[in-house]
């Protein structure tokens, strides 16, 4: 969960690859923990943006809805 130290279990393609097996084998990871790759990272990937708020109450991700004026 966010905010907490906790060994990686999932070794998460930053681009989703999308079955493309050149992107799947070069591009870059990162290391998640499962519950924020089975969770935060499907939203991120089915929306197009995080729908994490800050501690001000917004949308931290440049990309969610209510940045675009």
């Amino acid at each position: 969960m966010k905010g907490l130290v906790v060994p990686a279990e999932v070794a998460d393609h930053i681009e989703p690859h999308h079955g493309d097996w050149a992107k799947f084998r070069y591009s870059e990871l990162q290391s998640l923990c499962r519950s924020c790759h089975d969770s935060s990272k499907r939203v991120i990937e089915a929306r197009g943006f995080s729908l994490e708020i800050g501690v001000d109450g917004w949308p931290i991700d440049p990309r969610h809805p209510c940045w675009k004026v």
